[in-house]
């Protein structure tokens, strides 16, 4: 009779363990699918205007989009903001522009979250890549700072 028991209980843990990994799997699916609470608008690049600012189609509506949360370098002086100005800000710049130019070329997806309607008109808000933030893309290659960040691009 004791051998019956022992015969049971892999039988038992088996049973156990297969409703214990079930419910794992339940409460991982339903945190997967509640995903990102995020309100992703698909867009189509018109043109690269500044390395931050961009012409998008949304929703059949074109906008000029600035990137939040990112100052990139100017192309030229800007004599109204009183900031100082160099030909390597310029450069910068230049470099910039191209480098959003080439990632945006070479997205297979666009799409922007975030936004806020800015009192020129213009849409604010976070752009991606394949998923990928556009603006963070910049940040890593020094290619930006983050607004309210001193940048260091005149030397």
């Amino acid at each position: 009779m004791l051998m019956n028991i022992d015969k049971k209980r892999p039988i038992g843990l088996a049973l156990f363990l297969g409703g214990l990994s079930g419910i794992v799997l339940i409460l991982v699916s339903q945190s997967l699918s509640a995903g990102c609470p995020c309100n992703y608008t698909p867009a189509t690049l018109i043109q690269v205007i500044s390395a931050d600012t961009l012409l998008l189609d949304v929703a059949d509506v074109e906008e000029t989009v600035q990137i939040a949360g990112i100052r990139v370098p100017r192309l030229e002086s800007q004599s109204e903001s009183g900031e100082a100005w160099c030909k390597n800000e310029g450069e910068k710049a230049i470099q910039a522009r191209e480098y959003t130019a080439l990632l945006l070329s070479r997205a297979s997806e666009i799409s922007i979250d975030e936004q806020e309607r800015k009192d020129s008109g213009n849409l604010s808000a976070l752009v991606y890549i394949d998923n990928i933030s556009l603006g963070q893309e910049l940040l890593y290659k020094y290619l930006a700072v983050e607004t309210g960040e001193m940048s260091n691009w005149c030397p």
